[in-house]
């Protein structure tokens, strides 16, 4: 296969991912979340949950092959812990700017929780 070596669970996030994105973009564009049923706005930021995870998640794994680590399944598990933690925190960010209470402050609080939740759960 030459090239990069690819786990294959990386190609089930991409399809994840690429559901999730047509899925918020279903929501966007047909639906008014706001006024919706409240399972429409939950799916709008599972979508874009899934959807960062996916992006994250390949990103870091990408990362990783660059700096020249040899133990792909340990790659793989790291960045996907990070890419959960990352686009957790992009949703919590996310979530406090719809509802209207984001503010820098409450964006640090979440960026320094996200930190030192993958400080905790580094390899």
């Amino acid at each position: 296969m030459g090239g990069v070596p690819l786990v294959k669970h990386l190609w089930g996030i991409w399809v994840a991912s690429v559901i999730a994105a047509i899925a918020f973009w279903i929501i966007i564009w047909e639906f008014d979340p706001y006024t919706s049923h409240w399972v429409i706005f939950m799916l709008l930021f599972a979508g874009f949950l899934i959807f960062w995870g996916g992006v994250l998640t390949t990103l870091l794994y990408i990362y990783y092959l660059k700096r020249g680590w040899v133990d792909f399944s340990g790659m793989f598990s790291s960045a996907l812990k990070l890419g959960i933690i990352g686009s957790g925190a992009l949703t919590v960010l996310f979530f406090l700017q719809t509802i209207h209470i984001l503010a820098w402050w409450n964006g640090l609080i979440v960026v320094v929780l996200a930190v030192i939740l993958s400080l905790y759960f580094r390899n």
